[in-house]
């Protein structure tokens, strides 16, 4: 059980990076992302939510589903992307800079299959999840979370800015 919490933390961490790697980008690259860019962002974070409800409460297959769900969801903004950039016009590269060599909305549909599989697989371990009474988050745990909570929230602040209380449109007025 010890082995699931560590990796259940570590995959926190890993999304985490994921989306202090896209803020770097935003701010250090100065590549802003469009408004399907911060949709798949909002479905890490939903991913990031189901594993820290396992990490407070235990391993629920519930929790499980919030990742699964989440991560359905950023898949479809993540495939609708790199659909988009299929059949690219003469001078079309793609939206933003590749990071070896793929498009972060590609990643997108790596890091969210991945989410799903994993999911799938700790789920093989249901039966393991009945007994949570006597749960207890230890302390690399909370502090995976405790990063998570501040990078959501840093996120969150930056899209507000970028959007404010509208919709985020890409070079100029939304039609």
């Amino acid at each position: 059980m010890k082995l699931l919490k560590y990796f259940n933390s570590a995959c926190i961490l890993i999304i985490c990076i994921i989306l202090i790697s896209a803020l770097y980008i935003q701010f250090g690259l100065h590549e802003e992302p469009c408004p399907l860019c911060l949709l798949q962002r909002m479905g890490m974070m939903g991913v990031i939510l189901g594993l820290s409800l396992n990490v407070f409460y235990g391993f629920d297959t519930n929790h499980f589903s919030v990742v699964i769900i989440s991560a359905l969801i950023g898949a479809i903004f993540s495939v609708r992307q790199v659909m988009l950039h299929l059949c690219p016009v003469a001078g079309d590269t793609g939206y933003g800079s590749p990071v070896f060599g793929m498009h972060l909305y590609t990643w997108g549909v790596c890091i969210f299959m991945a989410s799903i599989l994993g999911s799938a697989l700790f789920l093989f371990f249901g039966d393991r999840f009945k007994h949570r009474e006597n749960h207890k988050a230890l302390n690399y745990e909370k502090y995976a979370v405790y990063l998570a909570v501040l990078v959501i929230f840093i996120n969150v602040v930056a899209s507000f800015f970028e959007c404010q209380f509208g919709p985020c449109c890409e070079n100029g007025p939304c039609i």
